[in-house]
């Protein structure tokens, strides 16, 4: 039953009622009657205790605590909040051989402005260039730079050029992780237990890397198939990419927490499972394109009703997720969009507009409608960016 929380009238009442009924007399009326004052401040007092028991009741539980309350009961679980992380590159700087790089000199990235440092002095320049590791100044994905983007050396050294290239990408910059998402994961935790390298487990350890929103594990190759075979579709968070497309050297980090536990340094895997049946993919983004019949709006509401139809719908399509069955729970299932479903997103938005709409369809192509889409495996949804909302 819901907890409430009596008002300080009430309590005060109630003091006063136990007082009276103890000493088998009424407290007199007046302003500083001891009673009637002494009752005052325990409802007042109690008030803030039954508001502090109601609020330590929320923090017991992950779907209502704070972020304080849910970071002790992640490290409850073994599951601590994800730190932001910085970007550590290989780059590689063209030089005479056997020049070396100071640990005192850095690097910024040219395509965001980024600063970069050396933990020690490089090797020796061999054939030509100078292969080093860098890390990023910031933690964070603004940290983030791709293969084959440059960086400009902040001090000019003797034999050594001014630009370098970054030929791998060794620790992928994340930001820390937000409130929201460490509930959703911690939640997964609670609800899926794991164990034995069950589809839970492959999960856990996926979603335990620094810049993974959420992870997808299957029985089978990518597509189908059956053990010993394992997918796991993996879901970067929007500040490394918006559509939540994970890079490669995401997908590594991923493969690596799967197979190696990175606190003890021992191996993950049931007995028998190796690397050539384990499979690392990022999600996928289906498009949705929409058409909507004969809207009808009053003329100087118009361009804000079509505004906020974007807006629902794009948030109603980045809601949706793949399910996994014997992992997720039914209540969460998310994963298909219906002709009738985008038609009530669209209709709350247009009603409240005092207006109206004749028709929609919705499908994977301009003037191509379809009934229903089921999400499959990594699968996640969006408007098409291209054709998005046409109004006939």
């Amino acid at each position: 039953m819901p907890l409430t929380i009596p008002t300080t009238q009430t309590l005060k009442d109630t003091y006063l009622s136990f007082l009276e009924s103890a000493l088998n007399q009424s407290a007199p009326l007046a302003d500083k009657a001891f009673l009637r004052v002494f009752s005052a401040i325990n409802g007042a007092v109690f008030t803030t205790l039954y508001k502090f028991a109601a609020q330590e009741a929320k923090e017991n539980l992950a779907i209502s605590a704070s972020r304080a309350g849910l970071i002790k009961l992640g490290n409850e679980y073994s599951t601590p909040i994800k730190p932001a992380e910085a970007a550590i590159l290989t780059i590689t700087l063209p030089a005479v051989n056997g020049t070396i790089i100071p640990q005192t000199v850095d690097f910024v990235g040219d395509n965001n402005g980024i600063r970069y440092g050396l933990a020690a002095n490089s090797n020796p320049a061999t054939g030509g260039l100078v292969t080093m590791s860098v890390t990023a100044k910031v933690t964070g994905a603004q940290g983030n730079l791709a293969v084959t983007d440059t960086l400009s050396i902040g001090t000019q050294v003797a034999g050594a050029e001014t630009t370098a290239t970054v030929t791998v990408i060794e620790n992928t910059g994340a930001d820390e992780e937000g409130t929201e998402s460490y509930r959703s994961r911690l939640l997964q935790v609670i609800r899926s237990p794991g164990g034995g390298g069950n589809s839970a487990d492959y999960r856990n350890w996926s979603n335990e890397v620094a810049g993974v929103e959420n992870s997808y594990p299957y029985a089978g190759q990518p597509g189908g198939g059956s053990p010993p075979d394992r997918t796991v579709y993996v879901e970067a968070t929007t500040s490394i990419d918006p559509d939540g497309i994970a890079p490669g050297s995401l997908l590594t980090e991923v493969r690596t927490s799967i197979t190696t536990d990175p606190v003890t340094g021992l191996s993950r895997q049931p007995l028998g499972m190796t690397d050539d049946t384990l499979f690392i993919l990022s999600i996928t983004r289906i498009s949705f394109y929409i058409q909507i019949n004969t809207l009808t709006v009053d003329a100087s509401k118009e361009a804000q009703v079509k505004a906020d139809i974007e807006t629902a719908v794009t948030a109603y399509f980045v809601g949706l997720a793949p399910f996994i069955d014997g992992l997720d729970p039914d209540f969460e299932k998310n994963d298909t969009v219906t002709d009738a479903s985008v038609t009530d997103i669209v209709q709350d938005v247009v009603s409240s507009a005092g207006g109206f709409f004749t028709a929609l369809g919705f499908g994977l192509s301009v003037g191509s409608f379809i009934p229903s889409y089921v999400l499959g495996q990594g699968e996640h949804a969006k408007l098409s960016p291209a054709s998005g909302i046409t109004y006939v």
